[in-house]
């Protein structure tokens, strides 16, 4: 028998994402990432806009989003303690938007963190599972991923408004865990 998969962890992530978007919505500015903000002493800023949106579509996007990847991968989503990668990928998304985009956009969201959510289950059931059924899914979605982050950069025009060195650092970070989880003898490929 097969223990059933928490629903805790995207429960609570679910609950973040809602009450900072709105219960802290008077102070939305001052939560998004503002460059010149964070050089000023915003220090709270690269975390906050995780959870942060733009706008309502943009938030129920990302909760979309949240619980497809609890769907798509229950093998990497079992348990609370599954969610690890969370805040390594937070970190490594809100560093790479930081440094790496033009100081001019304000940055909100949670997708950085899905890719490299996705990004981080999807290689993990290539690997680890590649006798499983479902592995063909996992394929398709790794190699989805990172065609839309390819193109992302080759056409910029296709990627307007859209947080490309967010979503590249997620899904490099993502990949990066299973890498030295694989090669620290965490994972068995």
């Amino acid at each position: 028998m097969t223990k059933k998969q928490s629903v805790l962890t995207p429960l609570v992530i679910s609950a973040l994402l809602l009450s900072f978007y709105y219960l802290l919505m008077p102070w939305h500015e001052m939560l998004l990432l503002d460059y010149r903000a964070v050089a000023q002493g915003a220090w709270w800023q690269p975390l906050s806009s995780q959870f942060m949106h733009h706008d309502q579509p943009h938030l129920w996007y990302n909760i979309a989003g949240l619980w497809m990847g609890w769907m798509l991968f229950p093998d990497q989503f079992r348990q609370n303690k599954d969610w690890w990668p969370v805040l390594p990928i937070v970190l490594a998304v809100s560093a790479g938007q930081y440094y790496l985009a033009t100081p001019n956009v304000i940055y909100a969201g949670f997708s950085g963190t899905l890719y490299g959510l996705f990004a981080w289950a999807a290689l993990k059931d290539s690997l680890l599972l590649p006798q499983s059924p479902k592995h063909w899914i996992s394929v398709i979605v790794l190699t989805g991923i990172l065609l839309k982050t390819i193109l992302d950069f080759v056409l910029p025009g296709f990627a307007e408004g859209i947080a490309i060195y967010a979503h590249l650092s997620g899904v490099i970070c993502g990949m990066l865990l299973v890498f030295l989880g694989c090669a620290h003898g965490k994972f068995n490929v």
